[in-house]
This record gives C-alpha cells, structure tokens and sequence, in this order.
C-alpha cells in the first residue's frame, strides 16, 4: 500500500468507522425515537463528525507544506461553493420554486469537494495523495 495512504487510513479508520457506525444507526431508529431522543442521537452524530473533522486536521499537520497548502485550499474553495450551491437549494425549496429533496444536500456537498480538489490540483500541477 502507499506510503501516505497508509498513513492516512492509520490516523482516520477509527474516527471514520465510528461516524458511519452511528450515522447508519441515527438513520435507522431516529423515527422511532423520541423527541429527547433525537436530540441526543443527533448529538451523538454531531459528535462524531467533529471527531473525524478533529483527525482530518490533524492529519494534515503531518503533511508537508506543499501538501498543506493545497488540501487547505481544497477546503475553503469547497466550503465557499458548498455552502452557496446548499443556500441557493434551500431558497429554491423554500420558496417553492422546485421541490428539491434533503438527500441532493450531501450530494452537492461531496460534488464541490471533488471538483475543489480537482481545482486546487490542477492550478499547483500536484497529483500525488
């Protein structure tokens, strides 16, 4: 296995199993909870999403600069374009100019990342992981 890969799949299995673990549980019983319920799986997913976002960065810190700068990049320039195509979704669906379903959210979302990456690696020329 690659060198960084390896070392990326040793600082995030963990965080990244138990997000999926408990998204997967949230999605399944979070009907059948209560409203107190809900809020404390939500919590509980919240919490892990923090975790695996606490080990991405500091998964990066161990990178080098090059590295560095770029995933950075990569990230506010899918944060901007997220968070705009998400809001622009949300006045479409709310002022009823389409109906637009809550599951195209994360799609986007992962959408802008890919093509941010793309961006950022193209503008340095850098295809290593």
């Amino acid at each position: 296995m690659n060198k960084l890969l390896h070392r990326y799949a040793r600082h995030m299995w963990l965080p990244t199993t138990v997000m999926l673990v408990v998204l997967v549980l949230f999605s399944r019983y979070a009907k059948h909870l209560s409203p107190v319920g809900r809020m404390l799986a939500m919590t509980g997913l919240m919490a892990s999403y923090a975790w695996t976002g606490w080990a991405e960065f500091r998964h990066m810190q161990c990178m080098d600069e090059m590295r560095r700068r770029l995933e950075m990049e990569a990230m506010v320039i899918a944060f901007i374009a997220g968070a705009g195509v998400v809001l622009a979704l949300f006045f479409v669906q709310a002022l009823k100019l389409a109906e637009v379903p809550f599951v195209a959210a994360p799609m986007v979302l992962f959408s802008c990342y890919v093509l941010a990456q793309l961006q950022a690696r193209l503008r340095y020329r850098y295809w290593s992981l």
